[in-house]
């Protein structure tokens, strides 16, 4: 029963056309393109996924578990530090909006949901 319940809670937001943009950080879905104030980043596509689902999740705590459910598809040869990893390299390229990235220690990552926080 818990693994059909937490299985609703995983689904992938819907994924926007349109382009996202918060405080220095702006995400075009469609063109698989973002740039931190004005400045274009390249990203891999694992990374550009990540910053692409928390973005759409902000002010929402994603395990370490869902972001390997839902951006890396869960292969068995990932573990929960591969997700640490790439927050740590994605935080370095974003540079000044890295900081929109929080650890929640124990338990996962969630995105800023207001700059002021």
């Amino acid at each position: 029963m818990r693994v059909i319940l937490r299985r609703g809670t995983n689904e992938p937001e819907p994924e926007s056309k349109e382009t996202l943009e918060f405080g220095l950080l702006k995400v075009d879905p469609s063109s698989h393109r973002i740039w931190v104030a004005g400045e274009e980043i390249k990203l891999t596509v694992l990374e550009f996924r990540l910053v692409s689902t928390l973005l759409q999740r902000k002010g929402r705590v994603q395990t370490r578990e869902t972001l390997l459910i839902d951006v890396w598809q869960y292969e068995a040869s990932v573990t929960t530090r591969t997700v640490d990893t790439h927050v740590r390299r994605l935080r370095q390229k974003l540079k000044a909006a890295g900081d929109y990235i929080e650890t929640i220690r124990g338990v996962g990552y969630r995105f800023v949901e207001s700059i002021d926080a």
